[in-house]
């Protein structure tokens, strides 16, 4: 079977496809971060801002739509990671579901302290994380912060996990010949 460009045109579109609650919420995270000048001053990556960075830059190399400690680093880094997952159904209302948004900040220890506020900066980021998502809405539903946890990846790197959550449909989106439609009820 030959892939065709027409094959890579439909999958580039699944982009736009509203069914995938992971796909529409990472794309307003990355959105936020990206627009806020303060966090990308946080994670203080000289690099780019050495080289008068967009702050599109920042995507892949420190804010992430997935979570990942690059290998081999020949600079100091802080990431911000965070990924989506559905917790549970709800048992008794098969048409919600909470919905988990999860940020892991990771930074080095040799950067640890944001020279601005003198703050760990995994602490500071984290601050910043909650003031622009906590009680914010999505989807009609307001998401709140449920969890913050400290820790230590490794021996570099000390860590922010924050777990936001909310109640949401459970997939009741169902996108046919490109035209989304809710689906609450399955017929045989």
């Amino acid at each position: 079977m030959k892939w065709t460009k027409e094959d890579s045109a439909n999958l580039r579109n699944l982009r736009n496809v509203i069914d995938s609650d992971n796909i529409r919420i990472k794309d307003i995270v990355k959105k936020e971060l990206l627009k806020n000048k303060t966090i990308i001053h946080v994670l203080n990556n000289k690099n780019l801002e050495l080289s008068d960075a967009e702050p599109d830059d920042y995507f892949g190399v420190n804010i992430l739509d997935h979570y990942v400690i690059p290998k081999v680093q020949t600079h100091t880094d802080n990431f911000i990671c965070y990924e989506t997952q559905s917790k549970s159904i709800k048992t008794y209302n098969s048409t919600i579901k909470t919905q988990q948004l999860i940020f892991y900040i990771l930074c080095e220890e040799k950067n640890i302290l944001d020279k601005d506020t003198n703050l760990p900066r995994h602490d500071l980021l984290a601050l910043l994380i909650q003031d622009l998502f906590n009680f914010r809405v999505f989807y009609g539903n307001r998401i709140q912060l449920v969890s913050d946890v400290a820790g230590i990846t490794d021996s570099s790197y000390n860590s922010r996990t924050l777990t936001f959550e909310m109640n949401t449909d459970s997939n009741l989106v169902k996108t046919i010949n490109g035209k989304p439609a809710i689906i609450n009820k399955i017929h045989g």
